[in-house]
């Protein structure tokens, strides 16, 4: 018999904080921020079939201002979330397990509450981690946000069938043209291992903002403002949407995350 005592019985948890910026001029006003605070909490164990998984719940909640001026408006956000290895590369066997939130449809708010449950001993969240002896163990958070004007797009698996993937689209009034705004996601990987070594691990994200000249008198306006932002841009690129708009393009950030020793 399995000794329920070793079932997840390690954990590990990092909080690390990521800073991006855009170049101000013209349309895009006194320059961009973004802020990016990644939370993730990794547990180890035995499934029912006696193989190895370690689980990786990451939490992302940013804090964004793309500042736009004159006729410049903002279109929307994209996140794209993967697990990948010690070179940015995707883990080929990443189970993305659930994600969270879903896509909203006219609501003014949305929840991110996930919560999984599994048939070991263990468990954490909270400030400190706690560990229980049983038949199972829940992981659980959540977070609850305003989005006045704001749809969500969950377009996770899309691609790949790994990613975690959002798209926020900002209605033309919304407050987030002229202030910052909230976002939290969560999303839960699931990684085959063994016992030994561990690989290092991280989340890799990749984010964008779309801006556009809401003004139809021709593309002056929209040129000066990206010809203003290049010399400036650093890792960004600017790539074109239409012949009055642009995608910000931010370099990708890679957090390295916690893996558990295997027993």
């Amino acid at each position: 018999m399995v000794d329920t005592s070793q079932l997840y019985k390690n954990f590990a948890h990092i909080n690390s904080l990521i800073h991006q910026a855009l170049p101000g001029g013209y349309g895009m006003g006194g320059g961009s921020r973004y802020q990016h605070a990644v939370q993730s909490w990794a547990v180890t164990g035995k499934s029912d079939e006696d193989g190895w998984y370690t689980y990786y719940m990451v939490e992302l909640d940013s804090i964004l201002y793309t500042s736009v001026d004159g006729t410049f408006k903002l279109l929307e956000y994209n996140y794209d979330c993967h697990l990948v290895d010690a070179n940015g590369l995707v883990v080929p066997a990443t189970e993305l397990v659930a994600v969270t939130p879903d896509t909203t449809q006219g609501s003014t708010s949305y929840s991110t509450s996930m919560s999984e449950s599994f048939s070991a001993s263990g468990g954490f969240f909270g400030a400190d981690p706690t560990a229980t002896i049983g038949a199972s163990v829940t992981f659980g958070h959540s977070v609850t946000r305003s989005i006045p004007d704001i749809s969500i797009t969950n377009r996770s698996i899309t691609s790949d069938g790994q990613n975690a993937s959002w798209t926020l689209q900002v209605a033309g009034e919304a407050l987030a043209q002229h202030a910052s705004m909230e976002f939290t996601t969560q999303m839960l990987f699931r990684v085959p291992t063994k016992p030994g070594p561990q690989p290092k691990y991280g989340l890799k994200l990749q984010f964008n903002s779309l801006v556009y000249d809401d003004d139809h008198n021709g593309t002056a306006y929209h040129d000066r403002t990206a010809d203003c932002m290049r010399p400036n841009l650093g890792t960004t690129q600017l790539v074109d949407w239409g012949d009055r708009g642009m995608y910000c393009v931010l370099k990708p950030e890679i957090t390295k995350l916690m893996t558990p020793v295997v027993p």
